[in-house]
């Protein structure tokens, strides 16, 4: 329900619990006044564009409330699963699938797991990687193969392999936003992603 800012407004606090401050002071009984509302927004003193961006804000904000009780205690279905495991590893939050599946983030946390689906780190540490799903886990992956690398927190895809010291070791091309690289790896740090397939989830 973030108002979408541009360079231009950059610098203005338009984020949600902001705005829900300056409606609250608004509404109380000794409101503030709209030019010290705009204040606390970081915008250009304007009623209209003031009065325009809690209506905004509260339209969606009854939307999302709307959406969100139409789906409570409704379970999850097959293609919702298969949207938020998708999402997540092309890189989306836990909270930004709570908000465009109107489900709470718990419960998209609860599914992730549910199915194995690999969970980054809140903070990427090369030396200690998330552990692997036991549904993840194998000793051999296969050329050309999706899976989840634990050490880099990254997909990728395996280039190639080779038997080291008791031991399978692939050559990995990483493909997360944030690094497009080689790297090598062992079978015990890459997860599978093939058990997620049977959800419909192509890669």
């Amino acid at each position: 329900m973030a108002i979408k800012r541009t360079k231009k407004y950059a610098e203005e606090k338009l984020t949600p619990s902001n705005i829900e401050k300056v409606i609250s002071l608004l509404e109380s009984d000794k409101p503030i006044t709209k030019k010290d509302a705009c204040s606390i927004l970081n915008i250009t003193y304007n009623t209209t564009r003031l009065g325009n961006i809690i209506e905004k804000y509260k339209e969606d904000r009854d939307r999302d409330a709307k959406h969100r009780a139409e789906k409570r205690g409704k379970p999850v279905t097959t293609d919702e699963a298969a949207f938020m495991i998708q999402t997540y590893l092309e890189g989306g939050t836990v909270d930004s699938i709570s908000k465009s599946t109107f489900r709470s983030p718990g419960l998209v946390k609860q599914i992730l797991e549910k199915y194995g689906c690999p969970i980054r780190a809140r903070s990427a540490d090369y030396f200690k990687p998330e552990l692997i799903p036991e549904e993840a886990m194998r000793e051999r992956f296969g050329v050309g193969e999706k899976v989840y690398s634990a050490r880099y927190d990254s997909v990728g895809k395996i280039i190639s392999e080779q038997f080291q010291k008791g031991q399978w070791i692939y050559n990995i091309w990483l493909e997360s936003e944030k690094q497009q690289q080689f790297a090598y790896q062992e079978a015990a740090e890459l997860a599978s992603l093939e058990h997620l397939k049977a959800l419909g989830i192509r890669f």
